[in-house]
């Protein structure tokens, strides 16, 4: 009997990657990761669909596909080269910015098969995009939210120092400062009720509490609410809304998504300008709007105004106060209803939200 031949390792390596057993290949098309090994000449031994959508092969050819017919990254070159010339595993990131951007967390690791030097190198890709993102969603939340905290806090502060060097006995100095005080405490309290809101929305900690409202009447009395604010700047309020609109919503979330749309196109308003409130059903939808004459939103802004703390015009926005989270905290309660929200605006000329929910039911 002949002795039996002593594979080599790249035998090994070989039986390995080109096992006709469906167990690998079963788990390397279960892989969310991407994972590409190349031999010592940077050859390409595997590469498992998700590392196929990474790198989509070349047109096929006569010769064996290489790293190079897969991506030119030098920081990728190098690092498989370094963990075949090293034998050293290495950690980078990678961004593949071919169409919309996408961002990876690379490890790569020599492969040895019973001898010192690699015979291959592993790398693994985790997408790391959405991470990335929410990391930047994150850090700007907290920028804007020590922004939005230290300019009242700057004002009470300054009040109180005034204060302590008040002669009491001048009463209306001392009311001015009081008065200050006020209105910056309550722009606090305004700013920590929202970001309690938005908080306990997109936890999903809010349960609705679905009616069917007669939308005039109501709209009559969110209007209402807004009366003293409107009429310091001389803006008409108008209620378009037909008598027979029904639309079943919460409607203590309905009033707080009416009264932030109503406080923004009033704020952002000319003086002596009016506002509109208008409904329509659209099959079994009901659109309402809220039009104003204001200044409007430059087209690059209106793809982010829903976004927390964002700001289209910053020095405006400065002067009339909020917490800049309205519009976030609305889109995410006309979203918890079921419905969406869009804006159309021309600069100079104004506004119009619109907000889609179910119409309730006809009795």
């Amino acid at each position: 009997m002949m002795p039996p031949v002593e594979k080599t390792e790249r035998d090994l390596l070989g039986e390995l990657v080109h096992s006709p057993h469906p167990v690998w290949r079963v788990i390397l098309a279960a892989m969310r990761e991407g994972l590409l090994i190349v031999d010592q000449d940077l050859t390409v031994l595997v590469q498992n669909p998700a590392a196929e959508q990474i790198f989509p092969p070349p047109p096929i050819s006569s010769r064996p596909l290489r790293l190079i017919d897969l991506t030119r990254d030098p920081a990728l070159h190098e690092g498989f080269q370094c963990a075949l010339d090293h034998g050293t595993s290495v950690e980078l990131r990678f961004e593949l910015k071919r169409g919309d951007p996408r961002a990876f967390h690379v490890t790569i690791t020599p492969l040895r098969f019973a001898a010192e030097e690699p015979q291959a190198a592993l790398g693994v890709f985790v997408e790391i995009t959405a991470l990335e993102r929410l990391e930047r969603v994150r850090r700007d939340f907290f920028a804007n939210l020590s922004h939005e905290l230290r300019t009242p806090l700057a004002t009470i502060l300054a009040y109180v120092e005034t204060l302590q060097e008040t002669d009491w006995n001048d009463p209306e100095h001392v009311r001015r400062c009081l008065d200050g005080l006020f209105r910056q405490a309550q722009r606090l309290h305004a700013l920590v009720r929202d970001i309690t809101d938005l908080a306990e929305i997109e936890s999903g900690a809010i349960a609705l509490s679905l009616e069917d409202i007669p939308l005039r009447a109501f709209v009559e009395d969110v209007l209402a609410l807004m009366e003293t604010q409107a009429e310091e700047r001389g803006i008409a309020l108008i209620n378009d809304v037909p008598e027979d609109v029904r639309v079943l919503a919460d409607p203590l979330r309905l009033t707080q998504i009416l009264q932030n749309l109503l406080d923004n196109a009033v704020k952002f308003n000319r003086p002596g300008g009016q506002v509109w409130v208008t409904a329509r059903a659209l099959g079994e939808r009901i659109l309402i709007s809220v039009k104003d004459t204001g200044i409007g939103i430059p087209p690059a802004d209106q793809s982010r105004i829903f976004e927390r703390f964002y700001r289209s015009e910053k020095s405006r926005s400065r002067e009339t106060g909020g917490s800049g989270l309205g519009l976030a905290i609305v889109k995410h309660l006309v979203q918890l209803h079921g419905g969406e929200i869009t804006v159309t605006s021309t600069p100079g000329c104004g506004s119009e939200f619109t907000v889609s929910l179910k119409a309730a039911v006809s009795r």
